[in-house]
């Protein structure tokens, strides 16, 4: 998570590091260590989160989301990307987190699938925008550009430097959630986000601003995992994502460009997904 004081001069902060100790800053850990892996063989595939950013703790210490453990328990090996502060630039751990995919993959893993809170979020995107390896991202309340109230001169950024990464995707299949209530979202980053990867016939669902959950650190609630947790599992899952695609409760629908009927009370979040 970002908290409200960001650091501009981080860069400069970095330039100081050797490579070596950089690499040292940034590492993979089980998301949830009390469960053994499943390895390359019997898993579904490998999943890693990436935290946030805060400039006064190290996030590398916050707890994994709660809806990492529903992806565990159907089937996927979880991981956690750690990150030292100092070390911690969108390019240096964007780069680290390409490599993790990589090895990965060369550990027999067939899908890699990268979910990313805030900071994590757009750390995700950067990763599938350079590899090929990168099989689907989920990310939630993406920012790295600071808050309203303390940085409204960048604050924009959370979203004007947001879409490019979308339109850069290479081939990963793309699930978005953006919440009420979130101090680092400028707004209408929902709809963008769909007319962009509709133009790029990726597959894709994007959930805005969901009802009963707000505030930029929405997902990292039991309550995300109980309203969402089986439908990323599904979306992750899936064979296929047509149009269509959406969350529906708390299971997700495929597609067929005919969404399901609902109750007109009932919130949905869609998805216009293309040949993947």
């Amino acid at each position: 998570m970002i908290l409200r004081k960001f650091v501009f001069g981080l860069c400069a902060t970095f330039a100081f590091l050797g490579t070596a100790q950089a690499h040292d800053a940034l590492w993979l850990a089980p998301a949830n260590p009390g469960q053994p892996e499943l390895g390359p063989a019997r898993a579904t595939g490998a999943v890693i989160w990436s935290h946030g950013r805060s400039v006064d703790s190290e996030d590398s210490t916050a707890p994994t989301p709660p809806y990492m453990a529903e992806l565990r328990a159907g089937g996927w090996d979880t991981y956690r990307f750690n990150r030292m502060r100092v070390a911690d630039t969108l390019t240096n751990s964007a780069e680290g987190l390409v490599a993790e995919v990589r090895r990965l993959k060369q550990e027999g893993y067939r899908q890699v699938a990268l979910t990313g809170q805030s900071y994590g979020g757009f750390l995700s995107l950067m990763a599938a925008d350079s590899s090929n390896q990168v099989d689907a991202v989920v990310v939630t309340a993406p920012a790295a550009y600071g808050s309203f109230s303390d940085f409204y001169g960048s604050w924009r950024n959370n979203a004007t430097k947001l879409y490019p990464l979308y339109q850069e995707v290479r081939h990963a299949r793309v699930m978005a959630f953006y919440f009420h209530g979130d101090d680092f979202d400028p707004g209408g980053r929902g709809d963008r986000t769909r007319a962009i990867l509709t133009a790029r016939h990726l597959p894709y669902v994007v959930v805005d601003q969901p009802p009963l959950l707000t505030t930029h650190w929405a997902a990292s609630t039991p309550q995300f995992a109980k309203l969402y947790g089986n439908c990323v599992l599904g979306f992750l899952d899936a064979s296929r994502v047509d149009n269509g695609a959406a969350c529906r409760g708390d299971t997700f629908w495929a597609g067929t460009g005919e969404l399901p009927m609902q109750p007109a009370a009932t919130a949905s979040a869609e998805g216009i997904a293309g040949d993947r």
